[in-house]
């Protein structure tokens, strides 16, 4: 076969190959459904990078995960197919169901988590853990838990008034982290779930509380270089192995949640990305 010939075989190879290779190409991944949520087979799993679920599922070697900066970036990993669920924790599930469709949460949860402070000094970390073992026997934590649990994007500060006359407790907290630790608009108090338990704390031991509006990395140094007494906000068991090493103290928990996997329910799903926090 001359040059010439071997040119037009090789022609109308790619010319028949083509079609096949722009299919292979343009065919879908296909997510897959999980079945098990202790073995999910290798399946790609999103995350909010640095947030509880992040810490508790790195060591699972049954899955892939694929860490986001933001809510946003991780629904539209959902979205279009690049992950086959997300991990989180059950109040943002809460919040993300409420400001979309075409969801589902996948039973039963991966695991129980809980929300702590970190404190700078051993004595007031002691001090404020023989407070929360006691206020959970209370009614006023029965009702809190019931609040918790029954959340649904609606959450109303109790009154708590402050009544400590005493040494101020310096407070850092993440004022972005609804429904846990937010502010109101022209405020700097502290509104959320976690607040609560610290309010009722003070109260009982008589400090009085300046609160701090700061970021994570802000409020752990703070806390180091002893601007700061307290640091919390959505703040996580998962991390205090970490926080630990920096020499900070963790409380025990004040109260419990979960995390969850998320897959999609159908097809596509929606998004309102301005109510979704």
């Amino acid at each position: 076969m001359g040059k010439h010939q071997k040119g037009i075989a090789i022609m109308c190879a790619l010319i028949f190959l083509l079609p096949l290779l722009m299919c292979g190409c343009e065919k879908e991944w296909e997510p897959k459904k999980i079945t098990d949520v202790n073995d999910l087979g290798g399946m790609r799993v999103g995350v909010n990078m640095g947030w509880a679920a992040d810490y508790a599922l790195t060591h699972r070697s049954d899955m892939e995960l694929y860490r986001y900066d933001s809510t946003a970036d991780l629904m539209m990993a959902l979205n279009y197919n690049k992950v086959d669920a997300i991990a989180t924790d059950d109040m943002s599930w809460v919040l993300m169901n409420k400001n979309s469709t075409g969801l589902v949460k996948v039973e039963p949860e991966i695991q129980k988590t809980g929300y702590v402070w970190y404190f700078r000094d051993k004595e007031l970390c002691d001090q404020f853990n023989e407070f929360i073992a006691e206020f959970k026997k209370t009614d006023t934590y029965k009702e809190f838990r019931e609040r918790e649990d029954n959340f649904n994007d609606d959450y109303e500060q109790p009154e708590i008034e402050l009544t400590g006359k005493g040494k101020t407790l310096r407070v850092a907290f993440d004022p972005t982290s609804y429904p846990r630790s937010f502010v109101k608009v022209g405020d700097t108090e502290l509104y959320g779930f976690d607040g609560e338990q610290l309010k009722y704390f003070a109260n009982e031991h008589d400090y009085q509380l300046e609160f701090i509006p700061s970021t994570g990395n802000d409020g752990m140094m703070g806390l180091q270089n002893g601007m700061y007494d307290v640091l919390g906000g959505y703040i996580s068991v998962e991390f205090k192995d970490e926080a630990e090493k920096l020499g900070l103290f963790v409380s025990d928990t004040m109260d419990e949640g979960t995390l969850v996997f998320v897959q999609k329910l159908q097809d596509d799903i929606t998004v309102d990305f301005d109510n979704l926090e």
